[in-house]
């Protein structure tokens, strides 16, 4: 059984203001095992909500990294858990199997992150989060493993917890990759190399979102750099078109002159750009019920980094 979560300190309270960099070092609460594979054990790196009442049972965010499923690291994404955390939903970041790993694939990513939404699920109680009020969040590869919790048919494996769903209830998409097919990285599908002209593209589309919209999915936003050579903003804006037009909400906001991974803290982009760009996915989860209010994040005086890439524009972006 998971272990209690303990309180967030002060400097964490519900509705107090949060400069980014006073949220870039602090530790996690704990880490939980959420599965066990030939690996290692996979884990749940956990975020207690802000001011959660004892009884009550808060929202949930579950955070995925990116690093092109085959890098990345869980921490990357602790600044972000420790934000909705402070917001009022219980946080966490998945750590998964990366590709080349251990001999893992992307199938082994993608099973790992749908188990991780179904252990929060199926341990609802114990966590103290509403099982109705999950949302996923992630960037690049993330965004491409969130978008296929919700998406795709269920990679699980035996022993992982049948009948709970591994559907969220929300996505917040960061530059996400939704067509393998049309990206270098359809090279890292399983049995890529030894596959037809058409065999790879029937292999892209199993692993790919954009195949696989239908109605009755999750509320959906998609924030993508304009400039990003890596994953091209077509897909966000392809997907947020077919996602409309099954029925289902899907949100759009393009980034001008913001290049891919502008998300990572003190990487690319200043921390302005990070900052807006956590706050309109906090905008969205507010829209949904999972927060109150207006978004807490502010950059840090001074800011926590110097920018890598050109200033960000005045605009924060044209929402579709």
């Amino acid at each position: 059984m998971p272990p209690p979560f303990k309180q967030l300190t002060a400097a964490l309270a519900l509705g107090a203001a949060l400069p980014l960099g006073s949220l870039l070092h602090a530790p996690p609460a704990a880490a939980l095992v959420y599965r066990h594979t030939a690996a290692g054990d996979q884990r749940l790196w956990c975020f207690p909500a802000a001011a959660a009442k004892p009884a009550a049972a808060s929202p949930a965010v579950l955070w995925i990294h990116g690093g092109g499923w085959t890098g990345g690291s869980p921490e990357t994404f602790f600044p972000m858990a420790r934000y909705t955390a402070a917001r009022g939903a219980a946080s966490f970041v998945v750590e998964y199997r990366l590709v080349n790993a251990g001999g893992a694939t992307m199938a082994d990513s993608i099973a790992d992150c749908q188990c991780a939404v179904r252990y929060l699920r199926g341990h609802a109680a114990e966590l103290r989060i509403d099982p109705r009020r999950i949302a996923v969040a992630g960037e690049s590869a993330g965004g491409h493993l969130a978008a296929a919790t919700a998406t795709l048919e269920d990679f699980a494996r035996a022993g992982d917890a049948p009948g709970i769903s591994a559907r969220p209830d929300a996505l917040v998409l960061y530059n996400p990759c939704m067509d393998l097919g049309r990206s270098a990285f359809a090279r890292l599908l399983p049995g890529a190399a030894e596959a037809s002209a058409t065999g790879r593209r029937e292999l892209a589309d199993r692993y790919s979102p954009m195949a696989h919209v239908q109605p009755g999915l999750p509320p959906t936003i998609c924030i993508h750099g304009e400039a990003d050579t890596v994953v091209s903003p077509n897909q966000s804006r392809e997907f947020a078109a077919k996602m409309r037009q099954a029925g289902n909400r899907c949100e759009l906001l393009l980034l001008p002159g913001i290049p891919h991974a502008f998300l990572i803290p003190d990487y690319k982009c200043s921390e302005g750009v990070v900052v807006n760009a956590l706050r309109v996915g906090d905008q969205f989860l507010t829209s949904l019920g999972y927060f109150s209010g207006e978004p807490t994040l502010t950059v840090s005086d001074p800011p926590a980094w110097v920018a890598k890439w050109p200033p960000a524009p005045t605009s924060s972006g044209t929402q579709q």
